[in-house]
């Protein structure tokens, strides 16, 4: 499939300047009819922290893209940059890997009725990656139902192989996506995300499909 979609994309100077863009974006755009979904991951992590200090940010609720699954607490686990966000909704809740995706995926739904508007803030890791959902996944029709908004994998590479996360059923349905990628190690994850091949082999290649590059903004510090 060749790729004649793009998302808008802003090159910025280095991640402050990034974060200014991602800032005024979220300023403008969000409310308090609006439910906002992040994900983990270092990239975000400081943006996450001027909201809170701020105190600008308007939302009905904020959820998690995406979570390392373990014991609630747990030092790996995503939440601990969101939990000054108030309404919160965690992805851990002490239950078994399968249970927590099972809870989380009604929370997702019941989410998406309620407010009228949807905002996701995600990352690209370097090898493609976005959300929980790795890169090189095989059989991924066969592992996730149509109907899925949130699962679980245990074959995440690296460190905590357990994530649950929101699956590209649900991201589809997010009225905003905003995707920040800082850094010089991230180069080569733009490389294979605009690279033409299966979205299975790379993730990051569903913000490249037309109805989602439509209402995506890529802002990144690297040439693209």
């Amino acid at each position: 499939m060749a790729f004649t979609n793009k998302p808008g994309i802003t090159i910025v100077k280095n991640s402050l300047e990034g974060e200014e863009i991602a800032k005024d974006f979220l300023y403008k755009n969000s409310d308090t009819k609006t439910v906002l979904f992040l994900s983990g991951g270092k990239t975000p992590k400081s943006l996450y922290g001027e909201f809170l200090v701020e105190n600008r940010l308007r939302y009905g609720a904020v959820g998690m893209i995406d979570e390392r699954y373990g014991e609630v607490g747990h030092p790996n686990s995503n939440a601990s940059m969101m939990e000054g966000f108030n309404p919160f909704y965690p992805i851990l809740n002490g239950e078994s890997l399968e249970n927590t995706a099972l809870q989380y995926e009604q929370t997702v739904r019941d989410f998406f009725d309620k407010f009228s508007k949807s905002i996701g803030i995600l990352g690209i890791g370097s090898d493609g990656h976005t959300a929980g959902i790795p890169a090189g996944i095989k059989n991924y029709e066969l592992r996730i139902k149509n109907e899925d908004l949130v699962t679980f994998f245990e074959d995440f590479p690296g460190e905590n192989p357990k994530r649950v996360t929101m699956t590209f059923n649900a991201l589809e349905k997010l009225d905003q996506i905003i995707i920040l990628v800082f850094g010089e190690d991230k180069k080569k994850a733009l490389e294979l995300m605009f690279k033409e091949g299966p979205i299975e082999e790379i993730p990051a290649r569903f913000y490249l499909r037309p109805e989602i590059a439509a209402k995506t903004t890529l802002v990144t510090d690297q040439q693209v």
